[in-house]
């Protein structure tokens, strides 16, 4: 079993972290929601995907996972 960050793919905001092999057949997240396998970020930080490391600061847009103060609101 693998971390997986569970994102909201219309703000691109990890909502939740599970504990899941990835197998869509036994469980997916719902609608609208996507799972990247990371141990990287948490609870609202935001993902982009063509981004390579973890940011510091929410202004590090070339970052994968990028910090976040509250729910979707950028430093």
């Amino acid at each position: 079993m693998a971390n997986y960050q569970i994102i909201n793919s219309t703000t691109n905001i990890v909502e939740n972290t599970v504990e899941w092999n990835g197998d869509t057949s036994v469980w997916k997240p719902n609608d609208g929601f996507i799972g990247v396998a990371s141990t990287e970020a948490g609870i609202g930080w935001k993902y982009n995907s063509s981004g390579v490391g973890i940011g510091t600061t929410s202004g590090e847009t070339t970052k994968m996972w990028i910090p976040q103060i509250g729910y979707g609101t950028t430093v």
